[in-house]
């Protein structure tokens, strides 16, 4: 098994299909020519990600330090590749920063493209870089420099008529959407950063899944067990829509009016359409022809834990009986030293019910933190296997609300010494890989 390469696959169309570029996860990129029987043609540069713009190939080249070296653009035959003028990032604050006042240090993981009806963005996380690129533009408009993110962030970025729209997945669990001018001015939050605004935040921070542009006016949220319409540039809720992203999705434009979602780690495919006048819908595509062999298949670096059974319906429960919620957990990644399982919700806090755990068959000890979480340690979960997870309520009194489970994979991880005269080194449990994680409403009557 080859080691996970620094780079994505990609693919990129040009001239109805009749060119397809793939990269095949070595940044080495090539032309399989109409129909794939073509002999293969070489981009003369490695590049790290690949899109289209009309009728030009648009890329980005990274050094060994996985930095933006180059965005370049290029005609069909890839082979002139012509570098873009890099505008300075602008410094902009989201507010959303967890290091405590602290500079958060670069670590850069390459620049990522991706593309809405207004442009295509380059992210670079890891330096906290954001530039947007117009329609056959001959450079970029601007660029804004934040927060880096952590390697446990997740970053996506579409392109506005106003500017920029930044989803961040905080630690794989925290959300925030947050629309930027270039000029590094915040348009819009969700959730809202105003301090006098009541809002639910249990409900809109958790989950994020992916983001959509529409058009000038909307845009979409993706979120684990919904999808929320969004107005721009303000970010204010216009309509919440029914279903379940358990993955992270990737979103490009298919057309007028249509856009096609990929779940991430999946080959489904959905067909998203907004006409005017008309209701968003969302349909599973039905493939023309069969898919053929993978590309490359590297599997996962770290620990990805997957749902193989769980629900998110809404649950009731009513004294003097109490309810069971049961799920099974898959490790699809490398081995992980030890799980957390972690149970949130404002019903905890609040001590309506009474919450005991078992894992894998033996009860789980189970500490309050931060006042609406449980929280409970057990041993690892080993590569490709599964645990049940039971989580039994009682009800003390009565309430209704949103309730969390997490299951994440984490490790032991030193911390450094606050002061020079501190004798021993503390630990403290990291997350080190992809969690599972599953909301539902519940009643206790």
């Amino acid at each position: 098994m080859p080691e996970y390469p620094s780079s994505p696959v990609v693919l990129a169309a040009l001239d109805e299909a009749t060119d397809v570029w793939v990269g095949s996860g070595d940044r080495r990129v090539f032309s399989v020519g109409a129909g794939a029987s073509a002999p293969a043609q070489v981009l003369p540069r490695e590049c790290f990600d690949l899109t289209t713009d009309g009728d030009r190939l648009i890329g980005t080249v990274v050094g060994a330090a996985l930095k933006l070296t180059t965005l370049f653009t290029t005609d069909g035959s890839g082979q002139q590749l012509a570098p873009m003028t890099l505008p300075k990032p602008v410094p902009a604050s989201h507010g959303y920063s967890y290091s405590e006042g602290r500079p958060q240090r670069q670590a850069p993981d390459g620049a990522f493209l991706d593309t809405s009806p207004f442009g295509i963005t380059v992210v670079e996380k890891g330096r906290g870089r954001v530039y947007v690129l117009r329609p056959g533009a001959a450079q970029p408009e601007g660029a804004l420099q934040v927060e880096p993110g952590h390697e446990q962030d997740i970053w996506r970025a579409q392109a506005t008529p106003h500017g920029v729209l930044l989803l961040l997945v905080i630690n794989y669990r925290q959300t925030v959407l947050l629309h930027f001018a270039l000029d590094g001015t915040v348009l819009g939050s969700l959730p809202s950063n105003d301090e006098d605004e009541d809002e639910d935040d249990v409900e809109l921070t958790w989950g994020g899944k992916g983001v959509c542009v529409l058009d000038s006016e909307r845009a979409l949220l993706f979120v684990q067990d919904k999808t929320l319409l969004v107005s721009l540039p303000g970010l204010q809720v216009l309509e919440t829509l029914a279903g379940e992203w358990p993955s992270f999705v990737s979103v490009t434009p298919a057309g007028t009016e249509r856009w096609w979602v990929g779940p991430e780690d999946s080959d489904a495919l959905f067909l998203l359409t907004a006409e005017p006048g008309q209701p968003l819908r969302l349909d599973a595509s039905n493939r023309p022809v069969s898919p053929g062999a993978p590309l490359m298949h590297v599997g996962y670096k770290t620990p990805t834990l997957h749902w193989t059974e769980h629900t998110s319906a809404p649950l009731a429960v009513s004294a003097p009986v109490t309810e069971t919620w049961r799920a099974v957990v898959r490790n699809d990644g490398t081995a992980c030293e030890t799980v957390r399982i972690r149970v949130s919700g404002v019903l905890v806090g609040a001590r309506v019910m009474d919450v005991s755990v078992r894992y894998r068959g033996q009860p789980l000890p189970m500490v309050e933190e931060h006042r609406v979480n449980l929280v409970g340690v057990s041993a690892g979960l080993e590569s490709g296997a599964t645990a049940e997870l039971e989580v039994t309520f009682k009800p003390r009194s009565e309430g209704s609300g949103p309730l969390t489970m997490t299951v994440e994979p984490c490790s032991w991880q030193s911390q450094g010494k606050a002061w020079q005269w501190d004798k021993e080194e503390s630990r403290v449990l990291a997350v080190t890989g992809h969690p599972a994680s599953a909301q539902f409403s519940i009643t206790v009557e």
